[in-house]
């Protein structure tokens, strides 16, 4: 470990120690000389393994040292910083025990504690235990929801769904009436779940609805858009593998950060611990979970034909053709900005996904990685619409595309807005995840960078020759760039 400066003292055996100028501390560092450089109140490291241990045993041996500290400079009696202490009571010797005086002197205490904890440097345990009785109303969700697909996708291959659709009922009525056995089984088993585990029912069942409603619309759109059960099979499990790591990995930093509130196993585990949130806690989680099963509902009815159903193309051109169907029979004027506002909880919820599992990479993956990733998930969601309606020639004019694009922009930036309104206020303090939600604070300069994009994206893939797959690459690595150009001013 190399010092200069005003570094603090190390006098811990297991570190070696060395006096080094600033340039030469840099050097020596990079070279493996050293694992750890300190400058005064700065400090260097190297991102492999060895360097990152030492700097973890750093941490560990000056938070020693602090609370050593803050124990011997401040008297007992003053409130801050607040320190328990921890006092030990002498055992009572078996002798004692059996004498006349038994239980006269249940122990001497000694005046000074046996170890002393500063809150303020302790970090709250993992919520390992909660998390784990909260994982038990995710499970029989996720199986209710496989034999939901299931049985869908039995009906449509054996064209009963086709039978259903010539009679005089309609396609929300299909979807809700195969749907609604399954959610009242699913209701059972958290009210169950919640009687068992002592929590209370009515709470339990507000946190994991929405859930619910989030797992059932994604299942919904498997069968939809696959016909074999091959495929309904393998994509299933792997919707289960994502949607539980979703919903379990941020629940674990449960009062550590409140990134945690992106799943609602976070307000599972603060009900469990018998801790308040408020509604901003609540709909953080909910409410774009809420609006992806309203849009799956409404994406169901627009796909339940039988051409979409039985037709055998890729999943791609399934995608467009399913956006035209949704689009289709509406005014472009309004569908389009409709379509963008209502599609920006499933970017929230994709880009939040993006952030907790790239926090694990090193910084200067993590930041590539998370900008190029949610610049993509915008371009796509803003201009696959407004490509669909050019591809399929009901806008064909310059000036039509780039209205469209503007209106386009327009609804994205609105509901953005919205969405981060609602957010709870830590999301916003990360500088990383303030410039993925709110587009650097202001209105005209991210409408203007949204419209500029978008209808990059429209122009590129419906007026050249440029498939539409590397316009939408081009626009997002020009977004990207905007985003890391924001966060430099950050």
């Amino acid at each position: 470990m190399g010092v200069s400066g005003n570094a603090p003292l190390i006098t811990d055996s297991r570190f070696s120690v060395q006096q080094v100028t600033p340039d030469q501390g840099q050097r020596i560092l990079q070279a493996r000389a050293i694992d750890v450089f300190i400058n005064g109140t700065n400090l260097a490291s190297r991102p492999d393994d060895r360097s990152q241990y030492a700097v973890y045993a750093l941490k560990l041996y000056l938070k020693k040292e602090e609370v050593q500290r803050i124990t011997s400079a401040y008297p007992y009696d003053q409130s801050f910083p607040l320190r328990v202490g921890i006092y030990t009571l002498n055992p009572i010797p078996p002798s004692a025990a059996a004498g006349s005086n038994a239980g006269a002197n249940p122990g001497a205490v000694s005046t000074t504690p046996d170890e002393t904890i500063i809150p303020s440097l302790t970090p709250p345990p993992t919520p390992f235990v909660q998390v784990l009785v909260s994982l038990l109303y995710i499970l029989p969700v996720t199986f209710i929801s496989i034999f939901f697909t299931s049985s869908f996708m039995d009906e449509k291959i054996n064209r009963r769904l086709t039978t259903l659709l010539s009679t005089p009922v309609t396609p929300l009525q299909i979807i809700l009436g195969k749907m609604l056995p399954y959610l009242l089984f699913a209701t059972g088993a958290t009210t169950l779940i919640a009687f068992i585990t002592h929590a209370s029912v009515a709470l339990a069942i507000a946190i994991f609805t929405p859930a619910t409603l989030f797992i059932f619309a994604i299942y919904l759109m498997v069968p939809l858009f696959y016909r074999t059960f091959k495929d309904t099979t393998f994509i299933a499990m792997l919707v289960t593998t994502m949607t539980t790591a979703f919903l379990v990995f941020p629940a674990m930093f449960t009062g550590t950060s409140e990134l945690a509130y992106l799943s609602p196993l976070a307000l599972a585990v603060k009900m469990y611990r018998g801790e308040p949130f408020g509604w901003r806690e609540y709909l953080f989680p909910s409410l774009p979970m809420l609006v992806v099963f309203g849009l799956a509902l409404y994406a169901g009815t627009c796909l339940l034909n039988e051409e979409f159903l039985m037709a055998y193309r890729s999943l791609t051109r399934k995608m467009l053709d399913a956006v035209y169907l949704v689009l289709h029979g509406s005014r472009p004027s309004i569908a389009i900005p409709v379509f963008s506002l209502l599609l920006v909880p499933v970017v929230y919820l994709g880009q939040v996904v993006i952030l907790v599992f790239a926090s694990n990479l090193p910084p200067g993956v993590m930041l590539g990685g998370v900008l190029a990733a949610a610049a993509l998930v915008e371009e796509t969601v803003k201009s696959v619409g407004i490509f669909t309606l050019v591809e399929k020639g009901a806008v064909r004019s310059l000036r039509a595309i780039l209205g469209l694009s503007f209106l386009s922009a327009a609804g994205f930036l609105l509901s953005e807005k919205l969405l981060v309104f609602l957010s709870i206020s830590a999301v916003s303090q990360i500088p990383l995840a303030g410039i993925l939600f709110s587009s650097g604070g202001l209105f005209l300069v991210p409408l203007a960078a949204h419209f500029l994009f978008t209808s990059l994206v429209c122009l590129l893939a419906g007026k050249t020759r440029l498939p539409y797959r590397y316009a939408l690459l081009l626009a997002a690595l020009a977004h990207a760039f905007y985003n890391y150009m924001l966060l430099l001013h950050a």
